[in-house]
């Protein structure tokens, strides 16, 4: 069976369809150019970022969880994240 990976451009979407395609429930997230994991994903979080989000990409969601766990949340994994558009809002993309 093939290394099953997702690179931090991919779409929930994508990563879902992944998921399903061979039967996995957590993936790395690896960064292209160097082969390093960047972190990992579950099927469970996908499932529930799908719902709001589903063309957001890995990069961003292993950002948001790096600032939330920064700051102290002790869930890194909420049941809801919310996009802001840049230049709108904080200096962070994402809000909790």
């Amino acid at each position: 069976m093939p290394d099953i990976i997702l690179y931090p451009r991919d779409t929930v979407l994508r990563a879902l369809e992944v998921m399903h395609r061979y039967g996995v429930h957590l993936l790395p997230v690896v960064d292209e150019r160097h082969g390093e994991v960047l972190g990992h994903v579950t099927e469970e979080e996908l499932v529930r970022i799908w719902y709001t989000l589903p063309l957001a990409r890995m990069s961003e969601i292993l950002t948001a969880r790096a600032a939330m766990a920064s700051e102290g949340i002790a869930d890194p994994r909420p049941a809801r994240l919310v996009f802001v558009p840049e230049g709108q809002g904080s200096r962070s993309n994402w809000v909790h």
